[in-house]
């Protein structure tokens, strides 16, 4: 059966940067930033990423956490727990308002998600580590404990958004473990151990990966095996993703996915697939500016081809669902574009 296509938002802290929050480049909080002083900005984003046609809302909170907090001169404890709950909250408000709008106006449209968004630990880094994933130990790769503190990290971290608001909390329908370096495998166990829990199985969640580089296609398979190996029973939905990627790359890297898929023999019920890669532009490291280089950075060719992948993806089968969207450098304006292309498909 032919998968079905739910589009998600785009990028947030980029387009803060290019528009009202230039100063959100050079916070340890990136697209969390507003969340301190000038939470309407972000209010403001979700709404139009909602007029654009979004199914999914992505919280701001990729890279917040009480150590970011900390290095942003954040030292209370209430304040710590605020902002973490504001973080769920304006994405919830923003959709519960939408939904209603769109109820009174009779418009059809089915209640749209929220996504916890949740940054990888090279995401707090100074610098950051997400695309490299050089991390110091105990974290380091291979390291005899890795995978036991980043599970500890990770599990923290995840707690302070469940105390900071448990109301709040339970209206995020998806974790999104984001950005996490393809490389990085012991960090893909770890998150899994987080999710697999007993308290946290319950909740559909999503692992993506960012690929700086071209992998061999067995790295992908294996990658895609630890995603989704021995799922415990009661487990919701579990979903692999590419995002913060070359758009062409993301394609190639998708395919792989759903050869692997179909390899195992994974349920199509209890899967779904996530593809949000950049805006066709990439990013430099080391002059920290954005470059166009394959030619794909327009709206409306990055929204023909993120289309034809998502259709690409959806007529194989193998997945309950394809949720496409942005990642860097997009706007609401690809997103418009997107759902154009996809609802006409």
């Amino acid at each position: 059966m032919e998968s079905q296509i739910t589009i998600l938002d785009g990028a947030m802290g980029t387009l803060l940067c290019d528009t009202t929050s230039p100063e959100a480049s050079t916070s340890p909080l990136w697209s969390s930033a507003d969340l301190l002083q000038s939470s309407g900005r972000l209010t403001d984003i979700h709404k139009m990423y909602l007029t654009a046609g979004a199914d999914i809302l992505s919280t701001a909170t990729y890279q917040l956490s009480r150590d970011s907090l900390l290095r942003a001169g954040v030292t209370e404890e209430e304040k710590v727990k605020e902002t973490h709950a504001v973080g769920m909250s304006l994405a919830l408000e923003a959709m519960h308002g939408y939904d209603v709008q769109a109820q009174g106006t009779g418009i059809a449209r089915s209640p749209g998600s929220v996504a916890l968004s949740l940054g990888p630990f090279g995401a707090f880094l100074q610098p950051s580590q997400e695309y490299s994933g050089i991390y110091p130990t105990p974290y380091d790769k291979g390291g005899a404990n890795a995978v036991e503190s980043l599970r500890d990290w990770h599990y923290k971290r995840l707690h302070m958004f469940k105390t900071a608001s448990p109301t709040a909390f339970e209206g995020m329908q998806i974790l999104a473990f984001e950005t996490v370096p393809w490389k990085r495998v012991d960090e893909i166990k770890a998150i899994r151990q987080v999710i697999d829990s007993e308290e946290n199985r319950s909740k559909k969640a999503w692992i993506s990966m960012v690929y700086a580089e071209e992998p061999s296609d067995e790295d992908v398979k294996h990658i895609v095996k630890e995603v989704f190996q021995d799922m415990p029973p009661g487990s919701a939905p579990r979903g692999i993703g590419i995002n913060c990627t070359k758009l062409t790359l993301a394609r190639d890297i998708a395919r792989i996915y759903s050869d692997t898929v179909k390899e195992l023999g994974l349920p199509q019920k209890d899967i779904f697939l996530v593809i949000y890669p950049d805006g066709g532009m990439t990013y430099d490291v080391n002059t920290k500016t954005w470059e166009y280089v394959d030619g794909v950075a327009e709206a409306e060719k990055w929204s023909d081809l993120m289309a034809n992948i998502a259709r690409e993806e959806a007529e194989k089968g193998c997945w309950e669902s394809i949720i496409v969207g942005g990642c860097c450098k997009t706007t609401p304006r690809h997103i418009y574009r997107l759902v154009q292309k996809t609802s006409t498909s």
